[in-house]
């Protein structure tokens, strides 16, 4: 029996799908064992089966991309003096 490489890629594809949706992680490692085992299987074929996936046109796997929010710093500047008096000096450490 002879399966086409690009219907072990499809189900490459889809293992990988249902493997990102599973909840439990037992389930995620059966669905990438499966990976595994196709990958293999593609392996060991004769190198011109490999060659077919060079020239097979590639779609890229939508990727969801958020964009980093950077928090600026805020300065807050308290120019009153606290006048205490058991208070030594201006520092924290001044008892």
């Amino acid at each position: 029996m002879n399966i086409s490489l690009g219907k072990i890629l499809d189900k490459m594809q889809q293992e990988l799908q249902s493997a990102k949706s599973e909840a439990s992680e037992q389930k995620v490692r059966e669905r990438l064992m499966a990976i595994r085992t196709l990958c293999d299987l593609v392996l060991d074929e004769a190198p011109t089966e490999v060659r077919r996936v060079e020239s097979m046109p590639v779609q890229p796997l939508p990727q969801s991309v958020q964009p980093i929010q950077t928090m600026q710093p805020t300065t807050i500047q308290n120019t009153a003096k606290l006048e205490e008096d058991d208070a030594n000096g201006d520092s924290l450490f001044d008892f």
